[in-house]
């Protein structure tokens, strides 16, 4: 993986030291009233004229302070859906990139630590398709199968404001309370971290085969209007349309803003500058991409910032386009019925502890929202700590254009000219 212009500084986020051991405190303040009963009647002794008897109270045994609430057990196993190649891996999974029971020292570490077991499935692909998998049961108040789901900012916020997602117990999370990054925090949607905790931020650029370029006689793409130029049917867009879009807007030289007053005709203006690629062949993927270019099917693309660090071939290489860059973060969530919050939680808490993130970046290299994983990344893999794909510098941060969140309007107008473009 090779990344044009490493910057030679790191972030320098301070270590914070977080006990992973949860404590409970309790107390219980218990009122006593000694209450006085007036007794008339026979006494085996005289009692002065004009004296009230009056009787000794039995005395109180004192009340003993409750037991503390037990912690709840953890139960499995563990539903954890996720996307492609977005945890650590090792052996053959290494090398390919696709999880196999087993391969994730991450999850292995977490079922010794708990004793629990864990389904982690390479479920999700695209936003709205796995939304359209899971929307029936959240409708219909039902579980979804799924303990834990990881989906990106716009559609976290989508189930979180229908009410479809579990209120995450702070103290069962400590370690994401403590060691959440301040940019991340206080999000419009979910200001209290009650219903979500970020999985990795990314940014969305251009990807390309440096060999297969070079065989090809086609300069390396350094701005979006380059990687138009490239063969369409050597290409591919996003499947997640709001990065195909989105950059589509920098492309043309417009604003790449949710909120802009002309929304609607940007959006169709990109439309009618990609048509004529997808017509001269251009496809549209998910993570697959990354098979497409292991196997030269692919010589460049829009890709996620990771994937081709952590998973491509010899001489996949991240640009940043000249035009600017889309900020997007995917987060965990606990659907509503979920069978094993406690669980969820806990694998929460668990990845953000600093060693353990930093143990998952050192594969996955998106973007880090834990603080310490850059102190701990070091004892890994010196140097990662100043890597901009994970810990990104000032000159990427000043590029970035996030394209979240849509009026319901330009939601329905993206859907319509993507579904047009990608053929359904």
């Amino acid at each position: 993986m090779s990344v044009d212009h490493l910057p030679e500084q790191s972030r320098g986020l301070e270590s914070q030291a977080i006990s992973r051991r949860r404590f409970l405190q309790g107390s219980a303040l218990v009122g006593f009233s000694a209450f006085l009963a007036a007794c008339g009647g026979t006494s085996t002794e005289s009692t002065p004229p004009g004296t009230i008897s009056i009787p000794t109270a039995p005395p109180v045994s004192p009340t003993p302070e409750p037991e503390p609430t037990p912690l709840p057990k953890p139960t499995g196993p563990l539903m954890f859906a996720n996307w492609p190649a977005y945890i650590d891996l090792t052996g053959k999974a290494y090398d390919t990139g696709e999880y196999t029971p087993g391969s994730s020292p991450t999850i292995e570490q977490f079922k010794k630590k708990y004793a629990i077991d864990v389904q982690y499935v390479e479920a999700i692909e695209d936003n709205k398709i796995f939304y359209a998998k899971i929307q029936p049961q959240l409708q219909a108040g039902a579980a979804t199968g799924w303990d834990l789901i990881v989906v990106t900012d716009w559609l976290a916020a989508k189930i979180i404001s229908l009410g479809w997602a579990e209120k995450i117990d702070h103290g069962d999370v400590p370690n994401a309370v403590a060691n959440l990054v301040d940019s991340l925090k206080n999000q419009p949607w979910d200001t209290g971290n009650d219903f979500h905790y970020p999985w990795q931020s990314g940014m969305t650029g251009i990807g390309y085969n440096t060999k297969v370029l070079a065989k090809a006689g086609i300069a390396e793409p350094k701005s979006l209007a380059d990687l138009w130029k490239i063969k369409a049917d050597k290409m591919s867009f996003l499947t997640e349309s709001r990065d195909t879009f989105g950059l589509g807007l920098l492309k043309l030289g417009k604003v790449a803003d949710p909120s802009s007053p002309t929304i609607l005709d940007d959006l169709q203006a990109v439309f009618d500058d990609i048509k004529p690629l997808v017509d001269a062949g251009l496809r549209f993927a998910g993570n697959e991409y990354l098979q497409d270019f292991a196997s030269k099917k692919t010589w460049a693309a829009m890709v996620w910032s990771g994937d081709l660090a952590s998973s491509g071939t010899e001489g996949d290489t991240f640009q940043v386009p000249d035009e600017g860059l889309m900020i997007w973060t995917d987060n965990m969530i606990i659907p509503k019925g979920a069978v094993n919050k406690y669980s969820a939680e806990l694998m929460i808490n668990f990845v953000y502890d600093p060693v353990i993130a930093a143990q998952v970046e050192d594969y996955v290299y998106y973007v880090c929202p834990v603080k310490g994983a850059d102190v701990e990344i070091k004892k890994l893999d010196a140097g990662a700590e100043s890597n901009p794909l994970i810990f990104p510098p000032a000159d990427y941060v000043a590029k970035f254009h996030n394209f979240q969140f849509l009026s319901d309007e330009a939601e329905a107008k993206l859907d319509e000219l993507y579904l047009t473009l990608s053929g359904g």
